[in-house]
């Protein structure tokens, strides 16, 4: 098919070729302007990003060395944990109390604090408790102390989950015999280190302790979902919390009055009454090492 349109000269179409190249150029020069833009904002809101992060990390690192509890010895938390796994009368600080017998969360009026940090898994701790344990409940029947009890997982075994799961269920639901079933799963922990047979560290052996000390089968049924979900870890670490942030070293570590307590002074089932009553002095700090199985417990 022919045209009327005259073929465009030599000088037309080396014109038409420089106009070309020229928009080409204006349109490379103008995304190149377009990308140095993009890239500075692209760093500028790095910067901030990176300063906000510096901000940050430097926000944790002072907060890492904030001190959230009180001093060991120094007055029970005032308020409760409040939170998601952790039994619901536990304190800010992990711990729970006894002023009026065994009756949990309570304080006897102007009695003095004895506070207790254990591990279940620490076989000094075992040992105090045994040693300890009908003493302690005359005092609190006598209303002499208000017993604070403060857990930690300080020996990183299995069996104090498995413990503090099992005994979270009891503090919730089966209050009364708290303190009984605290005592029970120290019993087993001993009987492992008498007789060197750690099969007896399960749920099974929880339960029936549990039996034993007067608590409903319908809580003691509870007991291994609670240990399988790991129901009451955020009381687990909350312990671990408290216990580090206060510089404490071992377990067990008792203070009464505020002072901590040399553990060679209370070697006798006497010797916490004798403590109470002013009978014997304070005698200075000094702490025991801790001591754990070779193996894990079975669930």
């Amino acid at each position: 098919m022919s045209t009327n349109q005259p073929r465009p000269t030599k000088a037309q179409r080396r014109e038409a070729a420089r106009l070309k190249a020229k928009e080409l150029r204006e349109a490379e020069e103008r995304r190149a302007r377009r990308n140095t833009i993009a890239r500075r904002s692209f760093i500028g809101v790095g910067g901030v990003a990176l300063g906000g992060g510096l901000g940050y990390l430097g926000y944790l690192a002072v907060n890492r060395n904030r001190k959230e509890f009180p001093e060991a010895g120094k007055g029970l938390a005032t308020k409760k944990a409040n939170q998601g796994g952790v039994p619901k009368q536990v304190l800010a600080d992990a711990s729970w109390t006894y002023g009026d017998g065994a009756t949990l969360d309570t304080v006897a009026a102007s009695a003095p604090v004895l506070d207790i940090y254990f591990d279940y898994s620490c076989s000094h701790c075992a040992q105090f408790e045994g040693v300890h344990t009908q003493e302690i409940n005359k005092l609190l029947s006598d209303k002499k102390i208000t017993l604070a009890l403060h857990p930690c997982k300080l020996l990183k075994q299995q069996w104090t989950s498995v413990v503090m799961n099992t005994m979270g269920v009891v503090l919730d639901e089966a209050p009364a015999q708290s303190l009984s079933f605290h005592g029970a799963a120290f019993e087993i922990f001993s009987q492992v280190l008498q007789t060197k047979d750690q099969s007896i560290m399960t749920v099974k052996s929880l339960v029936a302790a549990a039996t034993k000390v007067g608590i409903p089968t319908k809580v003691s049924d509870k007991f291994q979902s609670a240990v399988d979900s790991n129901k009451y870890k955020k009381w687990v670490e909350l312990g671990d919390k408290a216990f580090a942030d206060r510089d404490l070293q071992g377990t067990p570590t008792v203070f009464f009055k505020g002072e901590q307590i040399d553990l060679g002074k209370l070697q006798s089932p006497t010797s916490l009454t004798e403590l109470v009553t002013g009978s014997t002095p304070t005698a200075q700090p000094s702490q025991q090492s801790t001591q754990q199985p070779s193996q894990e417990p079975a669930k």
